[in-house]
């Protein structure tokens, strides 16, 4: 059975602090209204007190008419919050870390004390009219039993939700899906979560914690973030929707359009073998491999190219079989001969650079055609190795 899972992101907040990213008041707007009728449940319009300026990006953001609601970071401080609620933010997320190590090293407090902060943070954001989620960052690797204290004088304070955050990206699946069901448990209110990538498991164990019960993940476009980013959306939202963990509310279809998006607007390009939204992630090479392909996709499709807005695309070069030689051709428009197929395979099988293009393919069937039409000698044989694009 499905349920409704929720996806927050933070492209414009945590993919900002990705090293060498600053955004365009533009970009930030562009971003937002794909993010929207992608479907999000809640944007991450900055931290204000960062910034002038990320103050004033954040105001025009949420007075953008966008259906999703929006969330304001802010640390467990009088003015943070202050500048979250005149930013016209419907939620604010408060984040104040209660490890032994932050309480001794960083904030120099004891747990009561840092308990007595938080509620009184809380307890503001909601006189300011604020929907509020407190994280206690770094909270994987702080005592469960603290935890739950601070959550449940969270809650009581008036937190409509906690955030579980793995800020340094060490969990496991089988770590993360464990810590939230003991949390699920014992709070009394929808628990979010936010997976860093340092081991490369943010997906799995944001999936893990949903499994557990967690009801929103948090993600940004591309997997941006600190260090090595976090939940990237486009293979957290598709395998929430094709997995069964959710009801299908989003427009997968448009993930490769806001991916090369972000990319625009950060400059970073998206790694070629990059799921769902990477130049190769529907790319079908070797010759056994793609005769599977063309009599049955789901023989090494799990997801359907065009649910994701993409296109299944058949690679010809040195690995190809007849297959494939056979369907580029019909692609093309080309009447595909035994005797065609076989002259192209014979010079495809002899390329060194990678995917011969169909404006390459055309060219070299109207060379063989020359050939063959020509007298004996007096036209040159097809090219063994004509030009060729890069994957």
């Amino acid at each position: 059975m499905t349920r409704r899972v929720e996806i927050l992101d933070t492209t414009l907040r945590e993919g900002e602090q990705t090293p060498g990213v600053i955004y365009r008041l533009e970009d930030k707007l562009e971003i937002a209204r794909l993010l929207d009728a992608f479907g999000i449940d809640l944007l991450e319009v900055g931290h204000p007190a960062v910034s002038a300026s990320i103050e004033r990006h954040a105001r025009m953001l949420t007075r953008e008419g966008l259906a999703c609601e929006t969330l304001a970071h802010a640390r467990a401080v009088t003015s943070d919050i202050e500048q979250a609620a005149s930013c016209d933010a419907d939620w604010v997320g408060i984040f104040f870390s209660v490890s032994d190590a932050a309480l001794e090293n960083r904030f120099r407090k004891d747990l009561g004390r840092a308990t007595e902060l938080i509620v009184a943070a809380i307890e503001l954001a909601k006189a300011q009219g604020l929907k509020v989620r407190y994280t206690p960052e770094d909270t994987v690797r702080t005592p469960i039993a603290t935890v739950l204290g601070v959550a449940r004088a969270a809650v009581e304070a008036g937190a409509d939700r906690i955030s579980i955050a793995d800020t340094a990206g060490c969990m496991t699946p089988t770590t993360m899906q464990a810590f939230t069901h003991e949390l699920v448990a014992e709070i009394p209110v929808p628990l979010h979560v936010h997976c860093h990538n340092d081991l490369d498991l943010a997906v799995a164990n944001s999936l893990a914690a949903v499994q557990a019960g967690a009801m929103l993940v948090d993600t940004t476009v591309n997997g941006l973030g600190e260090r090595c980013g976090i939940t990237p959306l486009a293979p957290l939202a598709t395998a929430l929707v094709l997995q069964g963990l959710a009801e299908p509310r989003w427009d997968l279809s448009m993930l490769p359009a806001i991916s090369d998006a972000v990319s625009r607007a950060t400059g970073i390009p998206v790694p070629v073998n990059g799921p769902i939204v990477g130049a190769n992630a529907f790319s079908h090479n070797a010759g056994l491999h793609v005769a599977a392909v063309l009599q049955d996709p789901s023989h090494y499709e799990f997801i359907p190219a065009h649910v994701v807005g993409r296109q299944r695309h058949i690679v010809l070069d040195t690995f190809s079989g007849r297959a494939a030689v056979r369907f580029r051709l019909e692609q093309a428009g080309i009447e595909a001969t035994d005797a065609l197929v076989d002259q192209v395979l014979h010079v495809v099988k002899g390329l060194e650079a990678t995917d011969m293009p169909d404006d390459e393919l055309r060219r070299l069937v109207r060379t063989i055609e020359l050939a063959r039409s020509a007298p004996t000698g007096s036209v040159r044989s097809p090219p063994s190795t004509p030009e060729a694009t890069p994957r």
